[in-house]
């Protein structure tokens, strides 16, 4: 009987040394700049309704009155989405900013039950500093902020067009998937636990804010962008967001790409990709 105890106890530990690994990733430094791929931006900084400090580049297109709001994925920052979007700048303001927690932004990260209000704030931000450049707005996220930008667009009838690239259908599954893939984590006790814990802590029912509640409630056009051998999101995943999405839509099935590879695999195509949507409904 000793033996056993001292084997569910090392085995508890163990696994709460994991947890705590996987909730506190620490943010590496940026990977890239505006000013190394040539483009000028001005530095923001705002805040949000929980006082949190978050981080942005605002980089103009002259004679632009369209402003596009791009949102990287968890455990990532705005350089990482820079180098696939910035020529779209030469057509469109572009505003980048960090999800709390990440990036240059202060906070810790709410692993996606908070980070909506992230992307309010920035909706804000340029509404009361860019109103001439951002009298249109359009979204594009990527993993985590894929589904923010659901989220939000579903919330915000003003939104002109979303784009959304290895966006998850829903939060509980992604995160049980997340936890196993990253930290060999079990849903049971351990995940399950910690969603119920987050739960109750930022007083939100988990499914709210995943694409299988916003998808259907999106009014404007959207292009979902996705890895065809995405392991965290698997593609079935994908076409239960895109058949939810009542609106205007397109799907790009990205052969052979991995979660947020897209770019990586399809190279100048992805950016001809967007612009050809951007153009079509922006």
């Amino acid at each position: 009987m000793t033996v056993i105890i001292v084997l569910i106890t090392l085995i508890i530990v163990a696994f709460c040394v994991k947890l705590y690994k996987a909730l506190n990733w620490h943010q590496p430094p940026l990977k890239v700049y505006p000013k190394d791929l040539g483009f000028e931006a001005e530095d923001i900084t705002f805040q949000n309704a929980d006082g949190i400090t978050l981080k942005g580049w605002f980089i103009p297109c002259a004679g632009s009155n369209k402003t596009l709001v791009l949102m990287h994925g968890f455990e990532m920052d705005k350089s990482q989405i820079l180098p696939q979007t910035i020529n779209l700048a030469k057509k469109y303001n572009l505003f980048y900013f960090d999800f709390r927690g990440m990036g240059e932004s202060s906070g810790k990260s709410a692993q996606g039950l908070r980070e909506h209000l992230d992307a309010r704030a920035a909706l804000e931000y340029l509404r009361n500093n860019k109103p001439e450049q951002s009298k249109e707005i359009a979204l594009y996220g990527i993993s985590l902020g894929a589904s923010v930008a659901a989220y939000i667009a579903a919330t915000d009838k003003t939104i002109k067009a979303v784009i959304l690239e290895a966006c998850f259908y829903s939060y509980k599954r992604v995160v049980r998937k997340w936890a196993w893939n990253h930290h060999t984590l079990p849903y049971y006790p351990v995940v399950y636990i910690f969603l119920r814990f987050k739960r109750l802590k930022f007083r939100t029912g988990l499914e709210d804010l995943s694409p299988k509640t916003s998808a259907p409630l999106i009014a404007c056009p959207v292009l979902q962008v996705h890895g065809e051998k995405d392991s965290l999101v698997p593609y079935k995943r994908a076409l239960q967001v895109f058949d939810a999405i009542k609106s205007t839509k397109e799907l790009w099935l990205v052969k052979g790409a991995g979660h947020v590879r897209c770019h990586e695999i399809s190279g100048q195509k992805y950016l001809q990709e967007i612009s050809k949507f951007l153009a079509k409904y922006f």
